[in-house]
């Protein structure tokens, strides 16, 4: 770790390079992520997308480029760290598929997500949550595979944030949700915003995630293409007609 600049923001992905073996998808991407902001990464399919997250849990290859984490006064090498540890450093993920563990309860499930930090508590944590989703609280001791799909992105994120992340990636959270547990869901990254969680997100309901951001990027061919705040890009007629598609 190295001493922070405080005009750096809390995380940075710098000209990212890499893919799959030979198949390079990412070429020269840079994200940055504001403290308390939530920034939505948007595009075609095979954009490179979710490529950025899997690069950083280390399920895709890297071979250049940094990314970079802005805390409390020092600077931690992301992609140096175990992706096991990323938790313990502040950085809560939630991935598309396979982000619950269905033979699990509820209560395993967020036990399964809790990080020991100083002054931290698991039931306590636990009772916090659960004041958040009473849902989840009401099936506490249910497996979680027999959820429904919006009740299992619940837990997902509920168990992300036992961990008490700075920031949480969020690798198309809407993904297969009926369109008002989509609205549910949106409405709750707000309220998980604003609570001081920062947020990166890929997502393909590119209008309703820009909607909410307070910054997004557009990526074509692994490659930054614009970029700006999130309602103006829903608004700009060259982005609209090019990767927004009509309403």
């Amino acid at each position: 770790m190295t001493k922070n600049d405080s005009s750096q923001p809390l995380f940075n992905i710098e000209n990212l390079h890499g893919g799959y073996g030979d198949i390079q998808i990412l070429n020269g991407v840079t994200i940055k992520v504001p403290n308390k902001t939530i920034v939505t990464i948007v595009g075609p399919n095979g954009a490179g997308k979710s490529t950025i997250l899997k690069a950083i849990y280390g399920i895709a290859d890297v071979t250049s480029g940094s990314v970079t984490l802005n805390k409390d006064g020092a600077v931690t090498d992301v992609l140096a760290t175990k992706p096991h540890n990323l938790s313990r450093i502040g950085v809560g993920y939630v991935p598309q598929i396979d982000n619950i563990f269905p033979a699990l309860s509820i209560d395993e499930n967020l036990e399964v997500g809790f990080v020991n930090f100083a002054n931290t508590n698991l039931e306590q944590m636990r009772d916090d949550i659960y004041v958040r989703y009473p849902d989840l609280k009401r099936r506490s001791k249910d497996r979680a595979g027999t959820l429904s799909g919006g009740q299992r992105q619940m837990l997902a994120m509920a168990r992300a944030l036992m961990s008490s992340p700075s920031i949480l990636l969020l690798d198309e959270p809407s993904a297969g949700l009926a369109p008002a547990l989509v609205d549910q869901l949106f409405d709750e990254l707000v309220k998980i915003n604003q609570v001081g969680v920062t947020i990166l997100m890929v997502e393909q309901n590119a209008r309703r995630a820009l909607g909410i951001s307070d910054y997004g990027y557009v990526l074509d061919m692994g490659r930054n293409r614009h970029e700006g705040i999130g309602t103006s890009l829903v608004n700009d007629p060259e982005i609209v007609g090019i990767y927004l598609g009509k309403k």
